[in-house]
Parts: C-alpha cells; structure tokens; sequence
C-alpha cells in the first residue's frame, strides 16, 4: 500500500490524501489551499483515473473544496461522508454515499468499489459530522484523524485510544503554538468582557459549520447577561442543535433563543456572529458597516491570505484570540503515544513539512 500525500502537509489546507494498491486507489479529502494561486490537489491524471472512491473527514472547503475540480477532471466514482458533512457541503454531487450505510460508527465495514478495504469511522469532535478514519487494506493499515478535537462542549468526539496503524495522519495544526484548551477559553471569554468595555458592539467571524456555537455556549457561561445577535444562516443552525441528534451533546433549553436577528441599530453592548470566518461577500459588508460605526471584530480562526480578516487584523480592526479546534505538535505526539501506529504523519501545520510518498 502506498500513501502520496497531495496536499495538506506543510501548509495549512489543500488537504488530500491519496493511496494506492494494486493499481487502485481512494482519496481522503479533497481540498483547496486558500489565497494561493496554485491551490488544487497535486494529483495527475493518472492517479484520478486509478480512483474508485473518495472519503471525507468533513465539510470544510480546506478538505472539501476541490471536489468540482476533480469530478471535472473525469472522476465519477462515489463520494464517503457522513450525512451532515454531505447536507453542508455548498455545491452538488452526483455520487454520494453516507458513511453511516457502510457501517455504524466505530463499526468495520466493507467498501463496494474496492475488493478487500475495510473502514472504521468515529466522530472527531471538530464540527457535526466531522471523522477521523481507519482503513484496513490487505495487511496494511491507515488511520487519519482529521481536523481532531476532544474538549468540545458541543460536538462529541470518540477519542482515538488503542488504535492500531501502520501509518497514522495526525492533526498537528497549530504546530509549536500552545493551544491548550482550557487557557485559550478562559483567554477568549476574558478579553471577549473587557473589550466589550471599549466598544458598543463586537464581532465574530466564524464559519458556517463549526466553532461559532461552541463560542456562544462558552461566553453565554461566563458572562450570563452578553446580548447575542446572529446573521440568518448563524440562527437557523442554533435552531436545528437545539433538536439535538447522535453528531451533538445537550444544550441548555432555550438555547436557540440566546441569539437574537442581527439589530445593527442596537444600542445595547453585544455580540454579533457573522457566518463566514474569512468576511467574504455579505459577511464581510456587515463587517466593514460594523467597523464604520466602531466596532470591534474577534477572529479566533485562521486567517487566509488575502482576506479581509487578515486585512482587518493587519489594520487593528480585529484581534486575534484563538479558540482551539485542532491540535497543536505537542498534543498531536500525546494521541500518538496513546495508540499504536508505526509511524505517525503530522499535517495541517506550516511548519510541518515531510515526504509526499510512503510505502506501506
């Protein structure tokens, strides 16, 4: 079995996994490297026409985003997801599978289109639907986490403990920054008050799918009486958590109704979740409106090069507070020493670079 790694290893997206045996092959993810000109998966036409299935950990357009690509490229086979990833992914595909009908999660089951390959999925704990993977294939094993986190306070994760692999794929995404948890929540929820202090309103860019929730809950604790507002889509996903489901924990009763509509006229110090962590098209207006007004904004993710969140950064606009829903280098070594894998890849980090190719 051999794994070429395509993308997602010393850069921070572009994740793409390809491996190969006896001349055929699955991907896990397939995504873009944002704010580079050269942002599509490393694979050729050769390797897209061994192809007989894709994976994927979850939604997000780094994991995600080149899939159009590569159906434009001649790729008709099936797509692997969970049903939340498949219902939030932003454009159609003519092939999709659920993971939950190859087997229940931390079940093994058997992949149709690729004689002898065995997966195991359990949930990552990054976002609702999101996956860490093992695939068992002739002998030989791989495992990738995905985008992992185990403290979440809204989205379950089934630690990986005991896990066997020739060859594991780790989260490592914050690389030599600390990203313990528990310092960054309380760093958050601090600054998040005192800034509220120098400015009317206050905004968070966060993304469609994932941390904006979790932020809510976690502010909503530490300070009971925040005002919250939301744009659209931010409300109708704290309405469908409220109805709760296998991909998230209990919310407090009424959680939905913590969030207001966004009132730009309101002149009650509060919070605004503008959904879209990058301030592109509509999150980005109300964002440069805020500002004109004298808000302040909270980014709390990455920001891609050539964004406005990293203009509003760069300009003083925003401030950088991290919420942690990946692992940093040190947290990545301490899952791997809690499994069992002959060798460990870490990716998702700059400054983590290694080999494109490995044999099994």
């Amino acid at each position: 079995m051999e794994l070429f790694i395509a993308g997602g290893c010393g850069e921070h997206g572009r994740n793409c996994f390809y491996v190969e045996q006896n001349s055929a092959a699955f991907l896990v993810d397939c995504g873009l490297l944002a704010g580079a000109e050269d942002d599509l998966p490393r694979l050729n036409a050769e390797q897209i026409q061994k192809l007989r299935a894709v994976f994927l950990t979850h939604s997000h357009a780094d994991h995600t985003g080149a899939l159009p690509w590569l159906a434009q490229q001649g790729y008709q086979g099936p797509v692997y997801a969970t049903l939340p990833t498949l219902t939030q992914l932003p454009f159609s595909l003519n092939h999709i599978q659920t993971l939950e009908s190859l087997c229940p999660c931390k079940g093994s089951g058997s992949v149709p289109e690729l004689p002898g390959l065995q997966v195991t999925w359990g949930r990552s704990g990054h976002c609702a639907g999101s996956v860490w993977l093992r695939f068992e294939w002739n002998g030989k094993s791989i495992l990738f986490s995905g985008d992992y986190a185990e403290h979440s306070p809204l989205y379950p994760c089934d630690p990986l403990r005991s896990q066997t692999a020739d060859l594991a794929v780790l989260d490592a995404a914050y690389g030599s920054t600390d990203a313990d948890w528990n310092t960054c929540v309380k760093k958050l929820c601090v600054e998040t008050v005192q800034c509220l202090k120098q400015t009317q309103l206050l905004f968070f860019p966060v993304p469609k799918y994932g941390r904006g929730p979790e932020i809510l809950l976690l502010l909503k604790r530490f300070a009971p009486n925040l005002k919250f507002y939301g744009d659209a889509h931010f409300l109708r996903q704290l309405q469908q958590i409220q109805l709760g489901g296998p991909w998230l924990l209990p919310v407090p009763p009424h959680f939905a109704d913590w969030v207001q509509p966004d009132a730009f006229l309101s002149r009650e110090k509060s919070v605004v979740f503008l959904s879209g962590p990058q301030l592109a098209g509509k999150a980005g207006q109300r964002a440069r409106e805020m500002v004109a007004h004298g808000a302040h904004g909270i980014m709390t993710g990455t920001p891609d090069a050539g964004s406005l969140s990293a203009e509003m950064l760069k300009n003083g606009q925003m401030l950088f507070l991290r919420y942690p829903v990946h692992l940093d280098a040190m947290q990545c070594r301490e899952l791997a020493e809690k499994n069992q894998f002959g060798r460990v890849i870490p990716y998702h980090s700059p400054e983590i670079d290694c080999p494109c190719f490995f044999l099994l």
